[in-house]
């Protein structure tokens, strides 16, 4: 117990660090945007007794659209406290952050009794500046990436040890992670890969526990999915994309994860204008490439050259994490790479939706610098050198996360920011409409979240497609799914403009957008003009 007390205190450490960033980071309440406010307002619905979904200005239920259920179901538990759900999202992100690299700081050190690189692994996941941002709002990745990472670690001791409890605990906790996010279906591709192909076993054996593996993983999200398509008739929001051009989509993927990949190592200042040559940028991208199919291909030969391996020894299980982190960050960036290339509409690739890999990266970077450490013996330089990349790697991030989080603390993120918290146009419905007052916006999801009043959505910026002819918003032919403007024009609703409105008709509209609005709004009486939006009636 004595031996193992610093293994302890290091993971927990590191753990402190990232608990402590988010506190400071989300001191204003986490990040509510768009599907963070799905999430919260399915959570409250469901807490009332209405089920887990949304409710439309007519009062029509719709089950949760989108997303698979267990994140809010997660909040729902915790809401049964009374708490707030957002104030539970404040409290569950620093500590499933905490908890995530408390466990990869505790695997470190486990199989090595190494703290230092523990500590040094767990620290450089707490202080990402990648993941601050990601972990500040509240979404559904960091109980993904929790589960998942709980489920790679139980895969690999699986791999070591060979106790069936351990292969049920992962494929228990990889269907959770695939239960909060679709995309975690990669750590099940990985799981069974790595249960078919990379064990000592017979065929038959093999086959015998990737099948229980897939099938217990898949159990949790079968069951949702009868659910959801007995209730909705639908699974989600995308549709397959007929005659989509295969290069030009190939393209357009590889340069987000260029950005994405870049933004894992310098600032995005540094991307946009680096203050040295450009090409230092793809060289970066192309080592860190070659960083991980290096150390995939290298774990490979280690492991098929072994005659009697020793499933539980040290470099034995690091070859085998190495392995499982690499192939599922190739896991992962291919299902990310089918669902952009073949879905319509294409989905938003940025930094947070890379959150699972990325994490993965940087265990696999506290992977290599102990293998470093431990081949390196008596070359004591090496050594220091090994260490100095570490900690200054650490350092770099540190800086650049707490001022994040301080920046953070001080404007808030999304609808808990001092921007929204003072909207002129909010108090105004707030304390001057009735609860029951119906509303046209350009910003749902912000009422939904500030007033809790759901609303019709103005169709141009809900379809983000041009209009062939610039109607006035009082007169003019109604589009047969436009339900905000009939209310409108039948003087049932208001109109709520946000100034977020002109740069979401930019994109729609680009030269043209001044004009629309001029011709959209034209004729329209002003309720109150303030300093963040317009409000208009009909009469």
């Amino acid at each position: 117990m004595v031996k193992r007390f610093p293994e302890k205190i290091a993971a927990l450490a590191a753990a402190a660090v990232a608990a402590w960033l988010l506190v400071v980071s989300t001191r204003l309440g986490p990040g509510v945007g768009g599907d963070a406010t799905i999430y919260i307002t399915s959570t409250r619905n469901l807490l009332a007794g209405n089920g887990l979904g949304l409710v439309n200005p007519a009062g029509e239920f719709r089950l949760i659209p989108y997303f698979p259920p267990f994140y809010p179901l997660m909040l729902a538990f915790f809401g049964l406290t009374g708490i707030d759900v957002s104030e539970i999202a404040a409290f569950l992100n620093p500590l499933f952050f905490a908890l995530t690299v408390a466990v990869i700081s505790l695997w470190i050190t486990e199989i090595s009794h190494f703290p230092l690189a523990g500590f040094l692994t767990g620290l450089l996941a707490a202080a990402s500046p990648v993941l601050i941002p990601a972990y500040s709002w509240a979404m559904s990745e960091p109980l993904c990436i929790l589960c998942g990472t709980i489920g790679l670690i139980l895969l690999e001791r699986f791999l070591a040890k060979g106790r069936p409890a351990l292969l049920w605990g992962s494929a228990l906790c990889c269907g959770l992670a695939f239960l909060t996010r679709y995309s975690a279906a990669a750590y099940l591709g990985t799981g069974a890969v790595m249960l078919f192909f990379f064990r000592r076993e017979t065929v038959k054996n093999r086959l015998r526990d990737t099948f229980r593996f897939l099938l217990a993983a898949a159990f949790p999200m079968a069951l949702w999915v009868v659910y959801d398509v007995v209730k909705t008739a639908a699974l989600a929001s995308r549709s397959i994309q007929h005659g989509w051009d295969l290069p030009a989509e190939l393209t357009r993927f590889a340069g987000q994860l260029n950005t994405i990949l870049l933004q894992w190592a310098v600032p995005d200042s540094w991307i946009d204008q680096p203050f040295y040559p450009a090409i230092f940028n793809r060289l970066l991208v192309f080592m860190m490439v070659v960083l991980v199919l290096g150390s995939l291909a290298a774990a490979c030969v280690r492991y098929f050259r072994r005659k009697n391996p020793q499933r539980d020894s040290l470099f034995a299980r690091l070859d085998a994490m190495t392995l499982i982190l690499c192939g599922f960050m190739l896991c992962y960036t291919l299902v990310i790479l089918f669902v952009s290339v073949t879905t319509y509409p294409p989905i938003t690739i940025g930094a947070r939706m890379f959150t699972p890999a990325h994490i993965s990266f940087l265990w696999l970077l506290g992977i290599l610098f102990l293998r470093v450490w431990l081949g390196a013996e008596n070359r004591r330089g090496l050594k220091a050198i090994s260490l100095a990349v570490m900690i200054g790697f650490a350092g770099f991030y540190g800086l650049r996360s707490v001022r994040i989080a301080r920046q953070n603390a001080i404007d808030g993120l999304g609808y808990h920011s001092r921007r929204w918290q003072e909207s002129e146009i909010v108090a105004y419905l707030r304390e001057q409409t009735a609860p029951d007052q119906l509303l046209v916006t350009n910003e749902e999801t912000a009422l939904l979240f500030l007033l809790d009043r759901a609303s019709w959505p103005m169709h141009e910026v809900y379809v983000s497609e041009p209009d062939p002819v610039f109607y006035a918003y009082e007169s003019g032919a109604l589009a047969a799914d436009d339900t905000g403007r009939t209310a409108f024009q039948n003087g049932e609703a208001l109109l709520v403009v946000f100034d977020t409105f002109e740069d979401q008709m930019r994109d729609i509209y680009g030269e043209d957008t001044q004009r629309r609005i001029d011709a959209l709004f034209k004729n329209l009486k002003i309720v109150i003009d303030g300093d963040d939006g317009t409000i208009y009636s009909l009469e």
